[in-house]
């Protein structure tokens, strides 16, 4: 095999695994009605990650103390 064939394969890899991906998600997101506390929290985690993060870290940390 050389590089071209190598490359061709790799680049149908990865497009299959971004189409399981999507296919994956949107099956998740059918699944769940909206409104509920799961789907909130997932939309607030999209929105903001680094300030979600950080609001996680200090629950573990007030959790941990005790």
């Amino acid at each position: 095999m050389d590089s071209e064939e190598v490359l061709a394969k790799v680049k149908d890899v990865s497009e299959g695994v971004r189409e399981a991906a999507h296919t994956v998600r949107q099956s998740l997101e059918v699944g769940q009605p909206p409104g509920q506390a799961l789907a909130f929290l997932r939309d607030v985690v999209r929105e903001a990650p680094v300030p979600s993060l950080l609001v996680a870290f200090m629950l573990g940390c007030l959790i941990a103390r005790r």
